[in-house]
């Protein structure tokens, strides 16, 4: 078998796009299923961090 020919690309790159997608698709699941209570913990840190960043700036 040629590994050298644009098929043996071909098929990295399909391979490479699914394996991107299912990376995707798992991220989106896992971040649907977060609680309101995890996502209000998550915003108050972020605020948290930017007052932080906005004192040390000065």
């Amino acid at each position: 078998m040629e590994t050298s020919g644009p098929s043996f690309w071909l098929i990295l790159l399909t391979i490479g796009v699914v394996l991107l997608g299912a990376a995707m698709a798992y991220g989106a699941s896992r971040n649907r299923s977060r609680t309101q209570a995890e996502k209000n913990l998550t915003a108050a840190a972020t605020r948290q961090e930017y007052v932080k960043e906005d004192r040390e700036g000065r």
